[in-house]
C-alpha cells in the first residue's frame, strides 16, 4: 500500500514537429529546392531513379510542347525557352526526389518492394495459360447457351424477326 498521493500523470508531447504546418513544409521545401545536399543518396536509389525517369518523360512532353509553340518565334527564343524550361525541370525533378519527406517515402517502398516474394517466370506463365484458357472456356460456353436460347425462342414464336430490319422489328 502506498502512503503517496496520486499526482496528475504527466501529458504526452504533441506527435510530429512543432511549428511544422503548411508555411513550415512549404518553407522546408523552398530551403530544399536552392540547395545541392544530397538526402541520403544511396538509399532507395532505384526507386528515386525510377520515379526520376517518370517524371523526366513528363517534363520531356512538356518541353516538347513549349518547343511546338514555340515554332513561330526566332531561333533563339524557339530553342532558349524549351532549353531553360528543361533545365528547371531536371532540376526541380533532382530536388524532389532528394526533398527529405518524398525521399523517405522512396526509400520505405523500395524496402517494402524487396520484401515481396515474386512469382517465377514458369509459375507466371502456367496462371496465364490458366486464366486464358478459363475465360475462352466460359465465353464458348456462354456463346453455345445464347444460341440454345435464341434457337429455341425462335421456335416457340417469341422472337419473330428475321434479321433484316433493326433489333426487335418485325419486317
Amino acid at each position: 500500500m502506498k502512503d503517496e498521493v496520486s499526482g496528475p500523470k504527466p501529458t504526452k508531447p504533441p506527435k510530429g514537429k512543432p511549428g511544422v504546418g503548411a508555411v513550415g513544409t512549404f518553407s522546408q521545401f523552398l530551403a530544399n529546392l536552392f540547395t545541392a545536399r544530397l538526402y541520403k543518396p544511396m538509399q532507395g536509389w532505384y526507386a528515386r531513379l525510377y520515379t526520376a525517369l517518370g517524371l523526366g518523360l513528363i517534363a520531356a512532353g512538356a518541353v516538347w510542347q513549349a518547343n511546338e509553340a514555340a515554332l513561330d518565334y526566332g531561333v533563339a527564343w524557339r530553342l532558349g525557352a524549351p532549353g531553360l524550361l528543361l533545365a528547371a525541370l531536371a532540376w526541380g525533378i533532382f530536388r524532389i526526389v532528394h526533398y527529405p519527406p518524398f525521399a523517405e517515402f522512396l526509400i520505405a517502398t523500395e524496402a517494402e518492394m524487396n520484401k515481396v516474394s515474386w512469382t517465377t517466370k514458369e509459375s507466371l506463365y502456367r496462371s496465364t495459360m490458366v486464366v486464358l484458357s478459363t475465360v475462352l472456356v466460359l465465353a464458348v460456353y456462354l456463346f453455345v447457351i445464347d444460341w440454345f436460347w435464341l434457337f429455341l425462342l425462335r421456335m416457340v414464336g417469341v422472337l419473330q424477326f428475321s434479321g433484316g430490319g433493326s433489333f426487335g422489328s418485325t419486317s
